[in-house]
């Protein structure tokens, strides 16, 4: 099974958990041509904390600050592999025999013969980046 491995920049803002907040923040993005690769929320009664990755981080840094949201980045894992069964597995074994322990994933895949993408965020990024993904 081909697995491919990149580092990201992750993005964390938060927001108010009310409607639209979420819809004004993406059309902010979109407005600047910003391509999102993958997206979580999590919610806490009245906020919400919101983990994006996009193709251009530095001008999606520069968008929230314009909009006065507050942004913290860090390094995660951006997997790319076949959607078949067994790719998370295969993955999540690799980095715990390596020693290196996920703290959270965000992943999706259409149903069909494209890739799956899943965003893991790692104890030790460089280290994971070591290991050899090719099987």
């Amino acid at each position: 099974m081909r697995i491919k491995c990149e580092r990201v920049e992750q993005l964390t803002i938060f927001l108010e958990n009310q409607p639209g907040i979420l819809a004004d923040l993406c059309a902010h993005l979109a407005d600047r041509k910003l391509d999102i690769r993958a997206i979580s929320t999590i919610d806490n009664r009245d906020t919400g904390s919101v983990r994006l990755v996009v193709d251009n981080p530095q001008v999606a840094r520069a968008t929230f600050a314009e909009a006065g949201l507050a942004c913290s980045t860090c390094d995660c894992l951006a997997f790319e592999m076949p959607n078949t069964p067994g790719g998370f597995a295969a993955i999540a074994r690799k980095l715990a025999l390596g020693g290196v322990n996920i703290d959270y994933i965000y992943a999706s895949a259409v149903p069909g013969p494209g890739p799956a993408l899943g965003i893991f965020g790692v104890t030790d990024v460089e280290r994971a980046l070591s290991f050899d993904w090719g099987s």
